[in-house]
């Protein structure tokens, strides 16, 4: 890939960001996202585009059948209902329809929080939109919830990482909850600073001993402020 071709970096931004890239193509991503500053920059610079569009939505009630679908995906309750089957969907508008869920599921969002401070709220998922933890930042702490989809794992751990949107080395945030609920203290290294992204890394038990994400990237996520 040439990493010098704007145009094409803000391509795949995009595309990441609307969850039209999927299966491999993604994962590549993701580990550029990781290793190239210029990736995180451009990321960076096209959540701050696209995420006011969630803003911009009108609060709409869904029907039924929708929000439970959104509450399976987002991993919030084992919804139970039949899958349509349906011919084949080009994937760019399978990806804009998972955008779109998790847009509807912040905007329903809204009112729930609308006497709290603002909060960063990130949903960490598989690129078929299986929610694996729900993170959320208010002020100096932030919580982590992992939902039922979470593998469990007693020889590794999972870390998550703040990706500066300046391009800057990623900064640990701590070690994931494998089950429940977690609250950990944002870190001084992190302070201030823009985030493009967050990441989570398979590491040995304990978290990554070099200060970097040693294992393979698993996940990255956008932040959106509520």
């Amino acid at each position: 890939m040439k990493y010098q071709d704007q145009k094409l970096l803000d391509a795949l931004a995009v595309d990441f960001i609307l969850g039209a890239m999927r299966g491999a193509a993604r994962r590549r991503f993701q580990q550029l996202i990781m290793a190239k500053p210029v990736v995180r920059q451009t990321l960076w610079r096209w959540e701050q585009h696209l995420n006011p569009l969630a803003e911009s939505l009108p609060e709409t009630m869904p029907n039924s059948q929708l929000w439970q679908r959104i509450q399976q995906r987002l991993g919030w309750k084992n919804a139970s209902f039949v899958k349509p089957q349906r011919a084949a969907i080009r994937p760019l508008w399978v990806g804009l329809a998972l955008a779109a869920t998790l847009m509807l599921a912040v905007v329903m969002l809204r009112p729930m929080l609308g006497s709290l401070p603002p909060q960063d709220i990130a949903v960490i998922q598989t690129s078929e939109a299986k929610a694996w933890w729900l993170v959320s930042k208010a002020q100096q702490k932030f919580t982590v919830k992992a939902t039922a989809a979470v593998g469990a794992e007693q020889r590794n751990d999972y870390e998550l990482w703040m990706l500066p949107a300046s391009g800057a080395a990623p900064i640990s945030l701590g070690l994931l909850p494998q089950q429940g609920e977690k609250t950990l203290d944002w870190p001084d290294a992190a302070q201030g600073i823009a985030i493009a992204a967050l990441a989570v890394s398979f590491e040995p038990l304990g978290g990554s001993i070099t200060g970097a994400p040693s294992g393979p990237v698993l996940f990255t996520a956008e932040i959106i402020t509520l």
